[in-house]
């Protein structure tokens, strides 16, 4: 699940960075950033064990931890109960200079999200529907969103949907990584991974390897700290810089605690930060606010 809402990057406005999108362009960006700041970026280990793609496996100390992170948001009966949400606030990305502006998030289940940034070039979109999506610039022009960056986009502000999906789906592994040390702090690691049939187009049955994430919970509060994955680069899942959103602030919104702070990094930098102002839950959605 990528995120972060397209934005010039580097010394050329044309390279615009996703909200969690374009993840070539973000890999460029970071190398850039990285380079310019002089910034060593170690990975604290790689989390991402990639399970195999025989019959999913499901650990029970992860489903636990699932279970009691469900409780802290406010439980999976108050959570079942959101068929959308719609979320206002301001958006900055750390450009040289920064650039800030208004954003609006639409999400309606994991597979479909939109979020509009009003910023000084104008309004910038990225917009997933299915598997696939669209990066939109202020001048019109349409760049295409990876599937493994579509997947799950609609965890990126509520990161319980998936959580959801990973205790009733029965196709999908969930298991206990361990207790790691993780930007700074002990979290759980809890690794959750959809498990595909094999296909023609993927007959080493990798999509599921792809679309794998790490999430890291606070073992105190049972609240998502952030969401890990690896941007893919090359042949291998393995192969790439490591990507994250990380959540934080987190607020009682109609008996739900919300992340009112979500930012993304790769390779340890912070490409943008949004903070949220307004939660409006239910809103009555459609398919057409999804288009582009």
């Amino acid at each position: 699940m990528m995120i972060p809402f397209s934005s010039p990057f580097g010394r050329s406005k044309r390279k615009m960075l996703s909200f969690v999108l374009e993840k070539s362009r973000v890999t460029r960006r970071t190398a850039l950033l990285t380079k310019l700041l002089g910034l060593a970026y170690v990975s604290t280990s790689i989390f991402s064990v990639a399970f195999g793609q025989g019959a999913a496996q499901r650990d029970q100390q992860a489903l636990t931890i699932i279970a009691q992170t469900i409780a802290a948001g406010g439980g999976q009966d108050r959570l079942n109960s959101i068929q959308d949400f719609t979320e206002t606030g301001t958006v900055t990305y750390y450009l040289d200079p920064e650039v800030s502006g208004t954003a609006t998030i639409k999400s309606r289940g994991l597979r479909q999200f939109r979020m509009d940034a009003e910023l000084p070039g104008g309004q910038r979109s990225t917009i997933v529907n299915g598997r696939g999506g669209s990066l939109i610039d202020a001048d019109g022009r349409f760049l295409p969103i990876h599937s493994q960056s579509a997947a799950d986009l609609g965890s990126f502000a509520f990161p319980y949907i998936a959580l959801i999906a990973a205790v009733h789906e029965s196709s999908i592994s969930a298991m206990f990584v361990g207790l790691v040390k993780h930007n700074g702090a002990s979290v759980y690691d809890v690794r959750i991974q959809k498990t595909y049939p094999a296909t023609q187009d993927d007959p080493e049955r990798l999509r599921g390897i792809r679309e794998g994430r790490d999430f890291f919970i606070d073992p105190n509060t049972f609240l998502v700290t952030s969401i890990w994955d690896v941007i893919q680069t090359g042949a291998s899942p393995s192969e790439g810089p490591p990507h994250e959103i990380v959540y934080s602030n987190y607020q009682q919104e109609n008996g739900i605690l919300m992340p009112l702070t979500v930012s993304e990094t790769v390779r340890g930098v912070t490409g943008f930060t949004i903070q949220i102002g307004q939660v409006t839950f239910n809103s009555n959605l459609r398919d057409d606010d999804f288009r582009w």
